[in-house]
C-alpha cells in the first residue's frame, strides 16, 4: 500500500468563470439600453429652471401654448384655469405661455413664461426669461437672477453638449401629466371656494 500524504491539499482545475469576479459583474455604461429599458414619463412640473441646470426648449409653435395659471403660493403649486372660472379669480390668474422645456439631464419640465401686460408693456424680468426661452430653441442655456439690473441673466453653455432627446408625448398629454391634478374648472373648486371665503 503506498503512502498518502494525507497534508497535501487537493486541487482542482478551474472550469468556470468565477461568480465574484468584479470584472463579470461590473455593469456597462450603456446598460439600461441593453435590457430594453425606456424611461417612462408620468408626471411633468410645471417651473422655472433652477439657476443652476442649463436647458433647451422645443421650438414650434404646437409646443407653447398661451394660458390663465393660477399661483398657489402657499403648497408652491401651478393651476390652469379654465375659460369658464376667469371672471371668479380675474384678480389671481396669470397670463403665461407655457413652453415645453427640458433639462440636461432629460427632465422633461414646462415653463411659465409671464406674457406682457394687457397695455403692451412688458416687465424687464418677464422679457429677459422670454428672450431666454427663445434662445434655448437652439442651444443649452442656464438662467440666474440678477436682483441689481432687475433681469436674468443668460449664460450658453461652452461644451458641445448633444441635442435633447424629447418623450415621445403630444403636447396635448403633456399638459394632461402637468395638470390633470391641478385644474380650476369647477365653481366648487377648494381654491375657488377658498379665495370667496366660502371655506
Amino acid at each position: 500500500m503506498s503512502d498518502i500524504n494525507s497534508s497535501q491539499e487537493p486541487t482542482f482545475e478551474q472550469t468556470t468563470p468565477d461568480p465574484f469576479d468584479p470584472d463579470t459583474l461590473r455593469l456597462s455604461q450603456d446598460f439600461a439600453s441593453t435590457v430594453g429599458v425606456k424611461k417612462v414619463l408620468t408626471t411633468v412640473r410645471c417651473r422655472k429652471p433652477d439657476r443652476q441646470e442649463f436647458v433647451r426648449v422645443r421650438a414650434g409653435a404646437e409646443w407653447r401654448v398661451d394660458v390663465a395659471v393660477f399661483l398657489d403660493h402657499i403648497e408652491s403649486e401651478t393651476y390652469l384655469v379654465a375659460a369658464e372660472i376667469l371672471l371668479e379669480l380675474a384678480e389671481e390668474v396669470k397670463p403665461v405661455c407655457l413652453r415645453l422645456a427640458i433639462n440636461k439631464q432629460g427632465d422633461t419640465f414646462l415653463w411659465p413664461l409671464k406674457l406682457p401686460r394687457a397695455d403692451g408693456r412688458s416687465n424687464p424680468w418677464h422679457q429677459s426669461a422670454i428672450d431666454a426661452a427663445n434662445l434655448a430653441e437652439k442651444n443649452w442655456i442656464r438662467v440666474s437672477s440678477n436682483m441689481g439690473a432687475g433681469i436674468y441673466d443668460v449664460f450658453q453653455a461652452t461644451g458641445n453638449l448633444p441635442e435633447p432627446t424629447w418623450p415621445e408625448l403630444s403636447f396635448r398629454n403633456i399638459l394632461e401629466l402637468s395638470f390633470r391634478q391641478r385644474r380650476i374648472d369647477s365653481h366648487d373648486h377648494p381654491i375657488l371656494r377658498s379665495l370667496l371665503g366660502e371655506v
